[in-house]
């Protein structure tokens, strides 16, 4: 399995520490090394930008509902004391 296929499986740490090594060996590497990490940034790149969306999305539904429910809770607390 090569290392672009195991990216999904990787947590976002182990993803950063990737992105770094991708980064400072695209500049300081052997040429081997440089063109796996030319063909690697994208990859790294799009899998980091994709799970930020996502967590971005996550964390704007939660938001929501946390709201609706303090809304309910507030109509009922208002409705109880009437």
């Amino acid at each position: 399995m090569t290392i672009d296929e195991r990216i999904p499986e990787f947590t976002d740490k182990e993803l950063e520490n990737l992105h770094e090594n991708a980064l400072r060996l695209s500049t300081a590497g052997k040429p081997a090394q440089q063109a796996e990490a030319a063909r690697l940034l994208p990859i790294i790149t799009a899998a980091m930008e994709s799970r930020r969306a996502s967590r971005t999305a996550e964390l704007a539904e939660k938001k929501r509902v946390r709201q609706v429910a303090m809304a309910d809770a507030r109509a009922k607390k208002k409705a109880a004391r009437k």
